[in-house]
C-alpha cells in the first residue's frame, strides 16, 4: 500500500557516480541471465495431515527449484483465527442494489478440517447472515446439508458456525454461507465525532465502498471498488482474512449492466439479466490471502496495451481502468508500468501468475469525508488508485507522487502478494521494500525527479524522527486490541526499512542482495515470511555473513548509532579506533548498542574500502600506509558519524576527492548538523566542514528546506499525510521469538 505523499517534483538531476551504483540492480538484461528465469508453477502440493499437531495446508504452488533440495515451509500459524479449519477455495457472488447503498452475498467454501471441532470460526464485520442458509455439506457425501447456526463471538469481529448438536468431523467439506452487507461512504457521515476521538483515522473507503467516476467536464457517476487491508476484507464476506491463510478465490458479481468491472484474474464471463443487469464472473485467481482480493465496477473507460515478457518473450494484457473521459491520462502511467514491470521481472527472475494486469483509478469525489488513509492498494493483479494524484492531464508534467505510486505498488506484486507478511507487526515486509524498490526504479529511470542526494536527505529525516519520544521499532509487537499503530508513525515502516536495506546492500553488495532476494521470493512464493525468513535468504546468497544481526539490530529498535572515528598515524601504519553509542535521543525504550557494518574509504585518493562488522562498543583495526579515513563512503548507511579534531582535519583535506558524489558530500554535512545540535562540534568546526565540502547551490537550498523540516518535526509536528492500518478484532500478544 501506498500512503499518501505531496506531490512534489524535483528537478535534481541524479550524477554520474550515483547512477554508476544502479547499473547492476537489475534493470537491464542482467536479472534475465538468472537460473529462475522464465520458470513456470508447479502443481499444489499435497495437504497436510496432523490431528496431533494441525498445520496450514501448503496448497500454494512453489515456483520450480532450480535445483532439488529440502522443502521450504511456507507456512506460519494464524494468530486469532483456529488453525484448525482451512480454506482451500472460494467461490463469492454478490449483487449491489441499485442506490448502491447495500449488497447481498453469497459464498461456497471448499475447507478442511484438520481435528474435530466444536464449530467453525470465520471473520465478519457488519455483516447479517441469512437466517437458515448456512450448510455444510462433506465432499465425500455432498447431497446431505448440515445446518449450521451463526453465532457471533464476544471478542471481536469473529462469528462460530455451530451444529445444533455435536462436533464438526475432521474432513473435507463445502461451507455455504448467504448475507447482506452495507456499502461504505452510502451514510452522509460513517465517523461520529466519538469514533474520529478513538480513531482519528477512521475511513469508510473499506470492505466496498463508493467512488466517483468525474469525466474532465465534472459529469460524475458512482462507482463501487473494495479495500481489503488489514482485515477490512471481513466487510465485503465472511471468511478467514488472516496473512496465514492463504488459497484461491473465484469472483462473480452482478451489477448494472454499462458497467465495466474488473478483479484479481481475468473475466470469463458477462452475461446480460432481463433486470438490466449482467452477471460477470472471473477465472480462479492464484492461492492469495483474503485481504488482497479486489472488485471494481462502474463506468470506467479504459486505456490498452501489452507487456512483453523479458524472461520467456510472452504477451500480457495491460489496461488502465479511469474515470469516462480520461483515459490518455493515463499515457504516462502505463508507458512507467511497462518500464517497471520489465524491471521487475528482470530482477526477480519471476513472472506474474496472471493472465492481464490491471490498474483502476477512480476519483476520490467523496473527500468530503474522513481521509482515505491510503493512496494506492497493492491488490494483486488489480492495483487501485485514486485517480486524482495518479492520472496525469495531457499536457501537463507527472507529480513525483504519480511516478512513485505506480511501481510502489507494482513492486508489491513480488514482495507482499507472491510473498506476504506473517503478521501485521511485520507490514515493513511488505512496505520498506516497496519503498525501496519505489526509490531505486526512480533514480534509474527518472533521475530528474529523485536523486540519491534525495535519499539521504530523506534518511535524516527519519534519524529526526527516530530520535523522538514518538519513535517506534520497524518492527512491532503489538498486543493492543483494536490497534491503529501498525503503521502510524508511517516513516518508520516505510523509510527506515527502506534505509535498513540499503544499508544491507551496501554491506554485501548488489549482486548478493538480488541473489538473496531471488532465493526469498522463490522458495517462500504462495506463502508467508518472517524476518528471520527473509534475513536466512540474503545470508545463503552473500557467502554467510550475518545479515540477520545487522538486520534485527536496526529493525527491532529504536534509535541511531552514533561512530566516532580516531584515526591515527604512526610510521607506516594507521591505527583506527571506533567507538559506537546511541545517539543522543529521547526514546521510550533506547537501545544500547548495534551490530553495524561499518565500510571505511581510505589511500591516498580515497578509493581504497575495509569492511567489518562492528558488534562490540569499541573497535580497533589497522589500515596501510598513512592516510585518512572516512566512514560509510556511500552516504547511505543508517548511522551518524563523527571524527576525533585531527581526524576531521585529515578527512576534510581530502575532500576534494569526493567532489563528485554528492549525496556523500551532503550525508557528510548532515551528519555534522546533527552533531552541531547536540554539541560534539563547535558552531566553527560546522562552518568549516560546510565551507570546505562546498555543496552546490541546488542542494544548498534542499538542505535548507529539509532542515526546516527538521525543525518542525523536533517542534513535535505532525507527519505530512499519517497513515495507519486498522486492525478490527481482539489482539493477542505476539510470541516474541525469532521468526
Amino acid at each position: 500500500m501506498k500512503k499518501l505523499v505531496k506531490p512534489v517534483v524535483n528537478n535534481l538531476a541524479i550524477t554520474a557516480v550515483t547512477l554508476a551504483t544502479l547499473v547492476a540492480c537489475g534493470g537491464g538484461g542482467g536479472g534475465g541471465e538468472s537460473s529462475f528465469g522464465g520458470t513456470a508453477l508447479n502443481a499444489p502440493e499435497p495437504l497436510a495431515e496432523s490431528a496431533a499437531s494441525p498445520k496450514a495446508p501448503d496448497d500454494g504452488p512453489a515456483l520450480a527449484p532450480a535445483a532439488a533440495g529440502p522443502q521450504v515451509d511456507r507456512s506460519v500459524k494464524p494468530m486469532e483465527l483456529p488453525d484448525t479449519v482451512w480454506p482451500i477455495n472460494y467461490k463469492l457472488w454478490f449483487r449491489p442494489d441499485a442506490a448502491l447503498k447495500t449488497f447481498v452475498g453469497r459464498g461456497d467454501v471448499e475447507i478442511e478440517v484438520l481435528k474435530p471441532v466444536d464449530a467453525i470460526v470465520v471473520a465478519a464485520h457488519n455483516l447479517k447472515f441469512a437466517n437458515g442458509r448456512t450448510t455444510l455439506r462433506k465432499l465425500s457425501n455432498p447431497a446431505e446439508a448440515i445446518p449450521l447456526v451463526p453465532t457471533p463471538q464476544t471478542l471481536g469481529d469473529f462469528v462460530q458456525l455451530r451444529r445444533n448438536d455435536g462436533q464438526i468431523a475432521k474432513g473435507k467439506y463445502l461451507l455455504h454461507m448467504e448475507w447482506d452487507g452495507k456499502i461504505q461512504f452510502s451514510d452522509a457521515e460513517y465517523c461520529p465525532p466519538d469514533e474520529m476521538a478513538r480513531n482519528p483515522f477512521c475511513s469508510a473507503a473499506t470492505g466496498i465502498f463508493k467512488v466517483g467516476l468525474s469525466t474532465p467536464e465534472g459529469v460524475s457517476s458512482d462507482a463501487i471498488v473494495t479495500q481489503g487491508e488489514t482485515n477490512y476484507a471481513r466487510q465485503w464476506f465472511p471468511g478467514w482474512d488472516e496473512p496465514a491463510f492463504r488459497h484461491t478465490f473465484e469472483i462473480s458479481a452482478e451489477v448494472p449492466g454499462d458497467w465495466q468491472t474488473v478483479s484479481n484474474a481475468a473475466q470469463k464471463s458477462a452475461v446480460k439479466l432481463p433486470d438490466g443487469y449482467q452477471q460477470v464472473s472471473f477465472e480462479k485467481t492464484p492461492s492469495m490471502p483474503m485481504y488482497l482480493t479486489f472488485f471494481g465496477g462502474g463506468k470506467f473507460d479504459i486505456l490498452s496495451d501489452t507487456f512483453k515478457s523479458p524472461l520467456d518473450g510472452s504477451e500480457m494484457p495491460l489496461r488502465w481502468f479511469t474515470p469516462p473521459g480520461r483515459s490518455t491520462w493515463a499515457t504516462f502511467a502505463m508507458e512507467w508500468t511497462k518500464v517497471a514491470m520489465d524491471y521487475y521481472y528482470n530482477y526477480t527472475g519471476i513472472p506474474l501468475p496472471f493472465k492481464k494486469f490491471d490498474t483502476v483509478a477512480a476519483n476520490d469525489s467523496y473527500n468530503n469525508k474522513p481521509n482515505t488513509g491510503f493512496g494506492g492498494m497493492e491488490n494483486w493483479g488489480s492495483i487501485f488508485e485514486f485517480a486524482d494524484r495518479v492520472l496525469t492531464k495531457p499536457g501537463d508534467t507527472p507529480t513525483l507522487y504519480s511516478v512513485t505510486v505506480v511501481t510502489h505498488e507494482i513492486a508489491h506484486q513480488w514482495f507482499g502478494d507472491l510473498v506476504t507478511l506473517d503478521w501485521w507487526d511485520n507490514v515493513w515486509l511488505n512496505e520498506s521494500f516497496a519503498r525501496w524498490f519505489d526509490r531505486r526504479t526512480t533514480i534509474k529511470f527518472h533521475p530528474n525527479y529523485y536523486s540519491f542526494s534525495d535519499y539521504v536527505l530523506d534518511k535524516h529525516s527519519v534519524i529526526v524522527a527516530d530520535l523522538k519520544d514518538t519513535a517506534v521499532p520497524v518492527q512491532r509487537n503489538l498486543n493492543d486490541a483494536g490497534s491503529f499503530g501498525f503503521i502510524s508513525p508511517s516513516i518508520f515502516v516505510y523509510n527506515k526499512g527502506s534505509h535498513v536495506l540499503e544499508m544491507v546492500q551496501n554491506y554485501i553488495g548488489e549482486e548478493a542482495m538480488q541473489k538473496g532476494l531471488q532465493l526469498y521470493l522463490k522458495d517462500y512464493a504462495f506463502g508467508n515470511a518472517t524476518p528471520s525468513r527473509l534475513w536466512n535468504s540474503i545470508e545463503k546468497a552473500s557467502g554467510g555473513k550475518k545479515v540477520a544481526d545487522i538486520g534485527d539490530s536496526f529493525i527491532r529498535q529504536t534509535g541511531v548509532p552514533l561512530l566516532t572515528v580516531d584515526a591515527q598515524c604512526a610510521g607506516d601504519r594507521t591505527f583506527v579506533s571506533i567507538a559506537q553509542e546511541p545517539f543522543p535521543n529521547q526514546n521510550a525504550y533506547p537501545a544500547s548498542s548495534w551490530t553495524i557494518p561499518v565500510t571505511l574509504a581510505y589511500g591516498d585518493a580515497m578509493q581504497e574500502r575495509k569492511t567489518f562488522v562492528m558488534a562490540t562498543s569499541t573497535t580497533q583495526l589497522e589500515l596501510p600506509g598513512c592516510t585518512a579515513v572516512l566512514a560509510g563512503p556511500t552516504g547511505q548507511d543508517y548511522y551518524v558519524s563523527n571524527y576525533s579534531t585531527q581526524s576531521w582535519s585529515d578527512l576534510l583535506a581530502k575532500a576534494q576527492n569526493f567532489a563528485d558524489n554528492k549525496p556523500l558530500l551532503l550525508n557528510i554535512e548532515r551528519d555534522a548538523f546533527r552533531l552541531l545540535s547536540i554539541g560534539r562540534i563547535t558552531q566553527a568546526q560546522y562552518d568549516q566542514i560546510k565551507g570546505v565540502l562546498n555543496l552546490p547551490s541546488t542542494l544548498l537550498a534542499k538542505t535548507e528546506a529539509s532542515q526546516q523540516k527538521m525543525m518542525v518535526q523536533e517542534a513535535g509536528g505532525k507527519e505530512d499525510y499519517p497513515h495507519a492500518l486498522r486492525y478490527q478484532g481482539s489482539l493477542k500478544l505476539r510470541e516474541n521469538d525469532k521468526r
